[in-house]
């Protein structure tokens, strides 16, 4: 995932307004990925995402109309750039440590 998912929204994603309404979007789908559900398969999902993203729509974001609740697989489907950013980055590493080299996070605690 590139740094730009993990810092722009990240406030965001950890505020209550945002933890309530995912949590009501959760209930009304019943924890059930609601992509599965329209192709006739019942598959229990915890994440909630936007059908307009949130740098697409902003106004939009705490709006429960513009949320579903998705399982893990579709919303890799939806974010395809997300997961070959993950997959680029994961193929970097394991690069590094055939090469040798010790890869050292930074702990966010540090800064």
């Amino acid at each position: 995932m590139s740094r730009r998912y993990q810092t722009d929204n990240n406030g965001f994603y950890h505020s209550q307004a945002w933890q309530t309404v995912r949590a009501q979007v959760l209930a009304r789908d019943g924890y059930r990925c609601q992509v599965c559900k329209r192709a006739g398969r019942l598959t229990p999902a915890t994440t909630v995402h936007h059908l307009q993203s949130v740098r697409q729509a902003p106004d939009l974001k705490l709006d429960p109309a513009n949320l579903e609740t998705i399982c893990r697989a579709c919303h890799n489907a939806e974010h395809v750039e997300k997961a070959q950013a993950l997959k680029t980055k994961r193929s970097k590493l394991k690069a590094s440590k055939r090469r040798g080299v010790k890869v050292i996070k930074a702990s966010p605690e540090v800064w």
